[in-house]
C-alpha cells in the first residue's frame, strides 16, 4: 500500500470487498443459531416417522420380550439411547421419575439401547437407577424401522399403535415430557 498524505495506508485496488470480510461472520452466527435451535427446538421439530408404529418385538436385558403388537391399548415411549451418549444422560432421570409415575397409568416406558457394550449399558442403567424395560438393537432391525439417525431419539406411540410424536435430541424438562404423554395416555 502507498502511503497518503497523513501517513496512512491507502487501501489497494485488489483489497476484498466488505462483504466477503464478513463472510466468515455470517457463517458463525448461522452455526451459532442453527445450534441454538437445535437445542432449544427439539420438542417441536416434526417426529422422525409418523403414522403407524412397527411392529416388532425388543429382547430386553432381563430375558423378557417386548412386543409392541401385543402392547396395543398402552401408550408407549420408545426411547433410543446409548451409554456414551451426553444428552441420554441427561434425560435419564427425567424418563426414571416419570416411568416411576405413569407405569400405573397405562403408559409403558422402552429403552432401546444402541451401538453399545452390554457392561456399557448395564453400567449406564444402574448409574440411572433404570427400572423401566430396556433391550439392545444389535441386529439395528428397531433402529432401521423407526429411521434413527441420532441419539436420543424418542417415539410416543398412542393406544391404537399410531405414533403421535417424536423427538430427535434430548427431552430437558417435565414439563417438556408430559406434553408428549398427554398425546398418548389411553
Amino acid at each position: 500500500m502507498a502511503p497518503t498524505q497523513e501517513g496512512q495506508q491507502a487501501p489497494e485496488a485488489s483489497a476484498r470487498p466488505a462483504w466477503q470480510r464478513l463472510l466468515p461472520v455470517l457463517a458463525l452466527v448461522a452455526a451459532a443459531w442453527v445450534g441454538v435451535h437445535w437445542l432449544t427446538g427439539a420438542e417441536d421439530r416434526p417426529a422422525l416417522m409418523q403414522g403407524d408404529a412397527p411392529l416388532l418385538t425388543l429382547q430386553t436385558f432381563d430375558g423378557n420380550t417386548i412386543d409392541l403388537t401385543a402392547l396395543a391399548g398402552q401408550g408407549i415411549v420408545v426411547n433410543f439411547w446409548a451409554s456414551w451418549c451426553e444428552p441420554c444422560r441427561v434425560e435419564a432421570e427425567l424418563f426414571e421419575d416419570a416411568w416411576r409415575v405413569e407405569r400405573d397409568n397405562g403408559i409403558l416406558f422402552v429403552g432401546v439401547n444402541r451401538q453399545d457394550t452390554r457392561a456399557a449399558a448395564d453400567a449406564f442403567l444402574a448409574e440411572f437407577g433404570v427400572s423401566y424395560p430396556n433391550g439392545a438393537d444389535d441386529d439395528h432391525v428397531w433402529s432401521r424401522a423407526f429411521g434413527i439417525i441420532g441419539l436420543p431419539t424418542t417415539y410416543f406411540i398412542d393406544a391404537e399403535g399410531k405414533i403421535q410424536g417424536g423427538v430427535a435430541g434430548p427431552i430437558t424438562s417435565a414439563q417438556q415430557l408430559t406434553r408428549h404423554l398427554d398425546k398418548i395416555r389411553p
